[in-house]
């Protein structure tokens, strides 16, 4: 089997299409929300479009949404997807003062206060930013979005195949808006 075969059944299998998104050519932000219809960088005011009109800079998105709807689509996956739930409706959770997971810390019991997290479905993520620099002479960085699904156990959401990269914002610099990526 070729390696053109292997791509286009695993897009009919999984759907792995990036969504390109426009960005400043000096990485400042990228242009969503509030930049969206921005023609200069509101940062360096460098131009969003070469004389083509075509964007000068764009990075790869891959959805999160598209991602989680196919492993709760898998049944063994779905119900390994259930731990978080478990965990948090054992008797004594919250009260006990045992801490043998993020769900015990004061952050998700607050969260659970106003409203969050009710329902079994509910997906806990945890964002990570993290940059690196791609070549030795140190000339560029590149920063990746990365998110870990505390629904997994924990032996289980820190493996690289559950960890989900929805980014990989290209260099030459830090981005000044990292907000405007997500």
């Amino acid at each position: 089997i070729s390696i053109y075969q292997i791509k286009k059944t695993l897009k009919k299998l999984v759907n792995t299409e990036p969504q390109w998104i426009d960005m400043c050519i000096n990485s400042c932000c990228a242009y969503t929300g509030q930049f969206e219809n921005e023609m200069l960088c509101p940062y360096c005011n460098e131009s969003r479009y070469d004389q083509k009109k075509k964007p000068r800079y764009q990075f790869a998105c891959f959805s999160l949404i598209k991602r989680l709807k196919i492993q709760y689509e898998n049944p063994n996956r779905a119900n390994e997807l259930r731990y978080r739930y478990i965990y948090t409706t054992r008797n004594g959770f919250g009260e006990d003062g045992k801490i043998g997971d993020v769900f015990d810390g004061k952050c998700y019991l607050d969260l659970l206060k106003i409203g969050y997290f009710q329902d079994e479905h509910d997906i806990a993520l945890t964002g990570s930013v993290d940059g690196y620099q791609i070549f030795r002479q140190k000339t560029e960085t590149c920063w990746i979005l990365l998110f870990i699904n505390a629904n997994l156990s924990p032996e289980k959401r820190v493996l690289k195949e559950n960890l989900l990269i929805t980014s990989i914002i290209p260099g030459p610099k830090e981005p000044k808006d990292f907000n405007s990526f997500m």
